[in-house]
């Protein structure tokens, strides 16, 4: 910044990843959390839908059986929580 400039005049097209932290949209991660309780609550009420996790082969048949199941989640959602899903930690399908 410039003596000239003051800290409103900043363009913000300048300004560092490190200058502000990441936020994840409250909306989003509540969207998320609410879709792990649910599929924590199915493996729980339902054993074989583990199983059906342990043995599918892509997050798309995941997420279409979650679906079916009245859970929406998305694809990434579902990859990036795969590990956290069974009560063992291991990840569920290769994808």
């Amino acid at each position: 910044m410039s003596p000239e400039q003051q800290p409103s005049e900043i363009d913000s097209t300048q300004a560092s990843p490190q200058d502000e932290d990441f936020q994840a949209h409250p909306e989003h991660a509540a969207a998320v959390n609410a879709a792990l309780d649910a599929i924590q609550h199915l493996i729980d009420e339902q054993p074989e839908f583990a199983d059906f996790l342990r043995l599918t082969t892509s997050t798309e048949d995941v997420r279409q059986a979650l679906h079916n199941y009245g859970i929406e989640i998305t694809n990434e959602a579902l990859w990036r929580h795969r590990g956290s899903l069974l009560k063992d930690g291991q990840p569920t399908w290769r994808g």
